[in-house]
């Protein structure tokens, strides 16, 4: 079958596009004929051998796919050769990859396969944040960064749905139209505008209850500063950076709640895929390649260069 993998960490270039063996499939597997693959920011901390991740060459990424079921091993119920699915798995970028049958779901009737493959990492995160982590409220007021990550788009669909006003950051105004699109009342251009000061302007001095952050350092101490007190602030990744100074005081003295995001479970994401069927919230796709051009996909993504989520099609 055909393949991206690489041996060794670097630059995109590193990506290697050939010929590989077919993946071993385990009596719990789903065998998968790949359709469409999305980009993960771990795709990228993997190639380049960042944020702590390690790898086993020759290692082909990508945890994110949809297709239709090539072969499930004797142990697996309920699911048949032939049935489309999305699925939360390894080797994604090839044109067969395995997932554990417990992570391999029905694409939505409503779904392409470029949207079903957008869905389990990028779409469970944002429900784990919103629904079971913020537990976000009706009215309340949400502030969600880096509005053109996979994540955020979610979320901002997610949090309108439930009757949330959301603030969205981004680092153009192309980012911040198309959030208002997905339901966002308000946009902060973060590299020429403050934070934290157009959401005490929003709030009318009063800040946010909640925050869905995933950047990191650069902008921890503005999404601090813009809670109110009993706010909680809920965080999926570290992207340009892990560390931060945090004031225990005002954790405790402002009631305020500062949760990790953790691993969905499979009945999470069963949930959500109800609400993507109902057409409440979408995957949201910014452009598609070809396989054999992933090492172009992950520079769109270095650039960070997109709104939505990055597919590529074996």
């Amino acid at each position: 079958m055909k393949a991206v993998y690489f041996n060794e960490v670097g630059s995109p270039e590193v990506l290697i596009y050939r010929e590989i063996p077919e993946p071993p499939v385990g009596a719990n597997d789903v065998l998968i004929r790949v359709r469409a693959c999305s980009l993960n920011r771990l795709d990228v901390f993997t190639r380049e051998g960042s944020h702590g991740t390690r790898f086993t060459p020759p290692h082909v990424l990508g945890g994110d796919f949809a297709g239709e079921v090539e072969h499930v091993g004797i142990g697996v119920e309920g699911i048949q050769p032939g049935d489309r699915v999305i699925a939360n798995g390894r080797g994604g970028y090839a044109e067969l990859a395995v997932a554990r049958a417990e992570r391999v779901y029905s694409l939505p009737e409503r779904c392409t396969f470029d949207e079903g493959a957008t869905l389990p990492v990028a779409g469970l995160t944002a429900w784990q944040m919103v629904m079971n982590r913020a537990r976000v409220q009706p009215g309340e007021t949400v502030l969600i960064t880096a509005a053109g990550s996979g994540v955020s788009t979610f979320a901002i669909q997610l949090c309108h749905t439930l009757g949330a006003r959301v603030i969205a950051t981004a680092g153009s105004e192309d980012k911040l139209e198309k959030a208002r699109a997905l339901g966002a009342e308000a946009g902060i251009h973060h590299r020429q505008e403050d934070i934290l000061e157009d959401v005490r302007a929003f709030t009318a001095g009063e800040g946010v209850d909640v925050v869905l952050e995933h950047i990191g350092t650069p902008v921890w101490k503005a999404c601090f500063e813009s809670l109110k007190p009993g706010g909680r602030f809920v965080t999926c990744g570290v992207t340009a950076g892990h560390r931060v100074e945090l004031h225990l005081g005002r954790v405790f003295s402002r009631g305020l709640t500062i949760m990790g995001v953790g691993r969905g479970t499979p009945a999470d994401m069963r949930a959500f895929l109800k609400v993507v069927a109902q057409g409440k919230v979408r995957g949201i796709v910014h452009r598609t390649f070809p396989l054999a051009q992933a090492a172009e996909a992950h520079r769109v993504m270095e650039a960070s260069n997109f709104f939505g989520k990055l597919v590529l099609n074996p």
